[in-house]
């Protein structure tokens, strides 16, 4: 699943570029250039249940053992799935006005 571009209602951005998308600074819709950025809010509840996981696999599991790796590994799974698939995108500030 590809980003669709608010603007231009274009593809702005291949799947893992939007799973590498930040809050930290905005990034150029492919098809018509717009600035597109991540709201804090839509990034820290597109990663929270992958989180969550990480942090109890931490907690649960024996450190350094092969089923605090697989959790982990299940984690980050899931942070990117929530970014791919959860995770909103909107124009910058800059370009509204």
């Amino acid at each position: 699943m590809s980003a669709i571009c608010p603007k231009c209602n274009q593809t702005a951005m291949p799947t893992w570029k939007k799973a590498l998308l930040s809050p930290l600074a905005p990034a150029p819709c492919d098809a018509c250039g717009a600035e597109l950025r991540v709201t804090w809010r839509s990034y820290l509840l597109a990663i929270s249940p992958g989180s969550t996981i990480f942090l109890l696999a931490y907690l649960l599991f024996e450190e350094g053992s092969l089923n605090q790796y697989l959790v982990f590994g299940v984690g980050f799974v899931l942070m990117l799935l929530g970014q791919i698939y959860g995770m909103s995108i909107e124009l910058d500030e800059k370009e509204t006005s």
